[in-house]
């Protein structure tokens, strides 16, 4: 009797160890699987195309922006991201102030990597972040900047399909009040956000396809098997900073009827 309560206890705690195990091992594949969601470059939320306008409601965005009396000069800080920054990235500072400049009628300047890293000991600044003393000093006394551009790579998924989320805001130098901001991921992965894409490579870039043979437009890119703006992470960020500072550029005047 008390050799078959032993068999039994010892049963009861073997069942119990593998019942453990199985739970541990439940647990970490869980979070496992969790892990990898959330630093998966293609994520659930890349993958939505959050592009709540297109083509007039591009990226959520202030329409227009209140300048500051006296505004002269607007100091761009180098792209964010909390991924490290790589050789493509940095070139798209160019490529993102290229794309402001045809939208803003003041003079802008860029700020250099190598200032950022000499104030703050870092190449960039985010756009959610108190911005540093150090900074302010430099844009106000070094650039003479009247206000200042932040922008923050919130999503960067450098391949097939494209998709690059971005979160943009100016302040004001003196006051550091927000003047204009906008947020939003353009992801061409969205049907509506390729062909955007498609014209805006006709008519902004004027650049070179695949194909010299094939006629522009739809007809080359179905010919060619794609255009390259949907395969180049550079020239899909000229598009992605079109549509970030659309609403920075001035209204267009409507035509008064005549009389």
């Amino acid at each position: 009797m008390i050799l078959e309560r032993h068999e039994n206890c010892s049963l009861y705690f073997m069942l119990k160890h593998v019942f453990f195990l199985l739970l541990l091992f439940f647990v970490a594949s869980c979070s496992s699987r969790q892990e990898k969601a959330l630093n998966d470059k293609a994520s659930k939320a890349a993958q939505t195309g959050r592009i709540q306008q297109l083509p007039a409601q591009d990226l959520t965005a202030n329409p227009g922006v209140a300048w500051p009396a006296g505004m002269r000069r607007l100091a761009v800080l180098p792209i964010y991201s909390q991924r490290p920054i790589d050789d493509t990235q940095r070139d798209m500072d160019g490529i993102f102030r290229a794309e402001l400049s045809k939208v803003v009628k003041y003079e802008i300047v860029q700020v250099s990597r190598a200032d950022m890293l000499a104030a703050i000991n870092r190449e960039a600044v985010g756009s959610a972040e108190i911005i540093p003393a150090a900074v302010i000093s430099m844009l106000k006394n070094k650039y003479g900047a009247d206000a200042v551009l932040f922008t923050d790579f919130t999503v960067f998924r450098p391949y097939r399909p494209l998709a690059i989320g971005v979160r943009t805001k100016i302040v004001d130098v003196r006051s550091l009040n927000v003047l204009w901001m906008a947020d939003g991921i353009v992801d061409s992965a969205e049907p509506e956000v390729s062909q955007a894409a498609t014209d805006f490579s006709d008519s902004g870039l004027q650049m070179r396809y695949i194909s010299s043979t094939i006629k522009k437009g739809r007809e080359r890119e179905n010919g060619s098997g794609n255009q390259i703006i949907l395969q180049s992470p550079r020239l899909y960020a000229a598009f992605v900073a079109h549509e970030a500072f659309a609403s920075l550029a001035p209204p267009v005047p409507v035509p008064q009827p005549t009389r």
